[in-house]
């Protein structure tokens, strides 16, 4: 199954029927690309739907779904220092991980090591294992894209001052307990959610 998130709503692809969804939830069978776009659209503007299901040959439905937008690619880490705490970032009125675009000729780890560094200041990373990707849709100068971001989980050694990157709208760098992680779920992404649920820093 394939997840995009497009600010609160989310379309899955699934190769099956989705049990138990939420009456707010809308499925279709994949029938075109023409079809697929028209009902996307209808769904980005129906305020009460919050869950797009689209039915069909996975692969072949991702493909035709990611030709609707103009793709870009990133990465970025779950930074854990030697306290177990997780590294955050406060941009946007929202609480993030650090992430940036791949650079031309970078692999996902090389560019998720130096966007972590660059947003906040930090040295001695080590990528412990590659946890998942995440996509979500969005507009960048009037262009509907989709963001492709594969994340890492890393350690930190580094114990000197955080310092954010003022410049890519970046107010605040903050290592974070379990606890208060927890206190700020409401101004995490949910594609976020997702990723530092699937590493080891809830549960390590």
């Amino acid at each position: 199954m394939y997840k995009v998130f497009s600010g609160e709503k989310c379309i899955l692809i699934s190769g099956k029927e989705v049990q138990d969804m939420d009456k707010d939830t809308h499925s279709i069978n994949f029938a075109s690309a023409e079809n697929l776009h028209k009902e996307y659209k209808h769904f980005i503007r129906a305020s009460k739907m919050k869950t797009l299901v689209v039915i069909g040959e996975e692969e072949r439905v991702w493909n035709v779904f990611q030709s609707l937008f103009a793709n870009i690619y990133a990465a970025g880490g779950i930074v854990k220092n030697e306290d177990e705490n997780l590294l955050m970032i406060y941009r946007n009125k929202h609480w993030d991980l650090p992430k940036g675009k791949m650079e031309k000729g970078e692999s996902p780890d090389e560019t998720a090591l130096r966007e972590v560094e660059e947003e906040c200041g930090v040295k001695k990373l080590s990528i412990i294992k590659k946890i998942s990707s995440t996509h979500h849709v969005y507009f960048l100068k009037g262009k509907e894209c989709m963001k492709h971001t594969y994340w890492f989980e890393m350690k930190c050694k580094d114990s000197s001052k955080l310092v954010p990157q003022k410049e890519e709208g970046i107010e605040e760098a903050k290592w974070m307990s379990k606890d208060e992680v927890k206190k700020i779920y409401d101004k995490i992404y949910h594609s976020l959610l997702e990723v530092i649920t699937a590493s080891s820093f809830l549960s390590g």
